[in-house]
């Protein structure tokens, strides 16, 4: 029996092969999407699962009443808040940042290691890394000791011990206690990891934002509880003091002023973090990953759409096949086992092709989205099998069912009546296919658009020739700048030289409160050198930009930006005085608002200074900026190498970058997404067109004994190929009329994460049913014309 089947199944498919084509191509590639999709957010989503204490681990970060979000905590409120909350077990407190540093090994071998940890010494009691060398217990016991990574060990010890040897870091000398496996993926993946304290004024400083504070949570602990006692932490212990300070109520305070700590859970931080930032292994993107979820589940409905519509359309050519079937006396069971398994049969062809392509197209995929997905996983490939056979069952059942439906004497005389019911239920298919056609047509319009105004829009500043070389050094960085300064001041290939702490398009942040009277306001802090502003051709609203020939400049001088002046409310701000870091500065200048941050986010009130105006901002300059002449950048790059390794940062990697394609990295993420609606948009398109054209095949033959009446009674060619073409039509046009507003919605929705975006286009709402139309009126034509040439002998014989 089973061979019997398998031979109707074969000729079938190849007696109607376009359909077959079409049915495992078109699910092929909804389960090559599905596939890659799903391999990227196990992927993403499999961050810190085999941490034990995943569950009960959360970091803590804090919001603002202006809506902004820090990833960072204070020194003093982890231990604090271990003392008096008792759902609190224990903290960990690290720097928001990995450390990098020149490792030497006592035996004389180096390293340059760029992800170093200072932290509490239960490290790994709250990342429980692998110890491969040494003990749990202790092993950050002192501040003299250190551990390191195999990776590390390798490249310094090879094969031999590493315990009890020492390694120079900075100034100090300590030895090595333990060795660890990098379990990943995790949010913390560490080289090098040591004890870490703040200093004394860093310890009782609420007001100062830069570690990275985890709480271990007692099991079944009530978080919102929890968060409402961190509060009551931060305002007994800070807010109260600030407000009685500035004295305003404690209440307004709080509404204007006031940060209010948030717990955020470790299993999910990557892809859930509400912070700019994220984790120390960087954010997950996790709009692009509902985008590709979305959008590969659109091709899988559209995929079996064109299955079932085809199969239930084709099911009129094996008539005769079921009316011979039902007079032999094949059992209901076995009827529709056959045809269900001969959907099935196809569906898995098409998992089979999907698993190929995917393996193909994972390493571009890869590369371009910067991560290391891999088709070795039996779990997910089980999932997808699951998927294909309960879509390909579905689909076999509708079916079958469909067949069994045959009246025996009609079929075997050739007669086949049009269900009503099972025409409107194509056509609704029909109509669902080209709303998620349409969709992917205005999506890829309006996510165009977007990006290109993002491209063309004015910055505000230059980034042009600018580029930025990194210390990698920690220590004398300003002297070492003053070296670069001065040798390449009057390089022919370079315009000038200067640095800045912040960067367009860099993700470092400071923040400071400027006050202003009754007023105080957070404000992005950027320490810069003189013409840093002019390098960048940063507009001067009013005033002038930090000069040699003022003293004062590099005293108590101060910059604002339109923003912070406007939120200040300060009129005629230049030669003005306001507060900062505890010391009255003077206003010298206003710049205009640029763009330092992307256009996903509003431009922040920012307020610059000299490096010089306070004692410890030289320690943080962390980059030399060079204007390069346009057509010397070679020759520029290779004088900055070689005087960089040889004289700057000996034995140190160099590391550069133009500013300008920094600040292209900003929107990067919004470039692949319009990336992936282009692609997906030519996939789901053709797919719908094949699927178009073998349904619009299947249905004028069933109207071929019509069109020879039509023909016989004197109806013209276009007359003939308009009664054929117009269901379609109406199709399209019934299918507008819910595309438009579904499709607006959902992209206001995603135009709505920019602070800086087009207002709604109209153009691709109105393109999008046109080029539908026009994409029915070719296809079904072209089967449309050929049916004006019937031959009307063949259908009109037995009339």
């Amino acid at each position: 029996m089973l061979q019997v089947w398998f031979k109707l199944f074969f000729r079938n498919s190849k007696k109607n092969w376009l359909n077959t084509l079409i049915n495992i191509g078109g699910l092929t590639l909804g389960l090559v999407g599905l596939t890659i999709v799903l391999l990227y957010y196990n992927k993403e989503n499999s961050y810190d699962k085999w941490n034990p204490n995943k569950d009960v681990i959360y970091k803590v970060a804090h919001s603002w009443p202006d809506g902004q979000i820090y990833d960072d905590a204070t020194h003093p409120e982890g231990p604090k808040s271990k003392e008096i909350i008792p759902e609190i077990t224990d903290y960990l407190s690290m720097p928001s940042w990995y450390n990098n540093a020149l490792l030497k090994a006592n035996n004389g071998k180096t390293t340059y290691v760029t992800k170093i940890v200072q932290s509490t010494p239960n490290f790994f009691e709250f990342f429980p890394h692998e110890i491969i060398e040494g003990t749990k217990d202790g092993i950050l016991a002192s501040k003299d000791l250190i551990t390191i990574s195999s990776g590390v060990k390798k490249k310094l010890f090879g094969t031999k011990d590493a315990l009890g040897n020492t390694i120079s870091y900075g100034k100090k000398n300590y030895t090595i206690s333990g060795v660890f496996e990098v379990k990943k993926p995790s949010t913390t993946e560490p080289e090098v990891v040591v004890w870490g304290m703040a200093n004394k004024s860093m310890i009782k400083n609420w007001d100062s934002f830069s570690n990275y504070t985890y709480y271990k949570l007692k099991e079944g602990a009530d978080i919102k509880a929890v968060e409402e006692k961190l509060k009551q932490v931060f305002i007994d212990n800070f807010h109260k003091a600030n407000a009685e300070k500035e004295g305003i109520p404690l209440n307004s305070y709080l509404e204007k002023e006031a940060s209010v700590p948030f717990l955020e859970k470790l299993n999910g931080f990557r892809l859930h973090s509400k912070g700019d930032v994220g984790p120390l292994e960087g954010k997950g993107n996790y709009l692009l990953l509902l985008i590709m979820m979305g959008l590969s589940v659109f091709i899988i409905i559209i995929s079996s759409i064109n299955f079932i519509n085809l199969s239930i359309a084709s099911a009129s050519l094996r008539g005769k096949e079921v009316g011979i079937k039902k007079t032999l006396g094949i059992s209901t069971l076995n009827f529709n086992l056959q045809y269900v398994l001969e959907i099935i049969i196809q569906g898995f062809v098409a998992l089979l092709l999907a698993l190929l392509i995917t393996e193909l197209i994972l390493p571009n995929f890869n590369d371009y989205f910067k991560t290391e997905l891999s088709l070795r996983n039996v779990k997910l490939i089980g999932q997808i099998s699951v998927l294909t056979l309960i879509i390909s069952s579905f689909i076999g059942v509708l079916y079958a069912l469909y067949l069994h439906k045959f009246k025996t004497i009609e079929v075997l005389k050739g007669n086949f009546s049009r269900s009503k019911n099972m025409v409107l239920l194509r056509n609704l298919m029909l109509g669902l296919q080209f709303i998620i056609s349409g969709f992917f047509l205005v999506g890829g319009l309006v996510v165009y658009n977007q990006v290109s105004y993002m491209s063309s829009k004015d910055l505000g500043f230059s980034g042009d020739q600018i580029l930025v070389v990194n210390f990698a050094n920690g220590s004398r960085k300003w002297e070492r700048y003053e070296l670069v300064k001065k040798v390449f001041r009057n390089n022919p290939n370079i315009l000038s030289v200067s640095t800045s702490m912040v960067s367009p398009g860099a993700d470092n942040d400071f923040s400071i409160g400027v006050s202003y009277k009754d007023k105080d306001l957070d404000t992005k802090f950027i320490p810069v050198d003189y013409n840093h502003l002019e390098m960048i051709k940063a507009e001067m609203k009013h005033g002038r930009s930090f000069s040699e020939k003022f003293a004062s400049d590099s005293i108590s001088g101060v910059i604002l930006n339109e923003t912070a002046v406007k939120l200040l409310g300060i009129e005629k701000p230049v030669g003005k005085k306001v507060g900062a870091f505890d010391k009255i500065c003077t206003i010298i200048g206003v710049v205009k608002d640029y763009h330092l941050d992307g256009f996903d986010k509003k431009i922040r009130p920012v307020a610059y200074m000299h490096f010089k105006s306070l004692p410890w901002l030289k320690y943080n300059s962390n980059s030399v900026h060079f204007k390069i002449k346009e057509g010397r950048e070679e020759k520029a790059i290779a004088q900055i190498e070689n005087f960089w390794r040889t004289e700057v940062e000996p034995g140190y990697p160099l590391t550069y970058s133009f500013v300008n394609k920094a600040f292209e990295k900003t929107y990067e993420k919004y470039r692949q997404q319009q990336t992936l609606f282009g692609v997906l948009t030519f996939v789901v398109i053709i797919v719908a067109l094949l699927g178009l054209f073998a349904l619009a095949s299947l249905t004028i033959q069933q109207r071929l004994k019509e069109v020879a009446i039509r023909k016989t009674l004197g109806a013209s060619v276009k007359e003939i190929m308009y009664q054929l073409i117009i269901s379609f039509v109406k199709n399209v046009l019934i299918a507008s009329v819910f595309l438009i507003p579904v499709a607006y919605y959902l992209m206001q929705n995603w135009l709505n994460n920019f602070a800086y975006r087009i207002d709604m286009p109209i153009l691709p709402y109105i393109i999008s049913p046109i080029i539908l139309i026009l994409l029915v009126i070719t296809v079904v034509g072209i089967k449309a014309y050929n049916a004006t040439k019937v031959d009307l002998i063949k259908y009109l014989k037995f009339e």
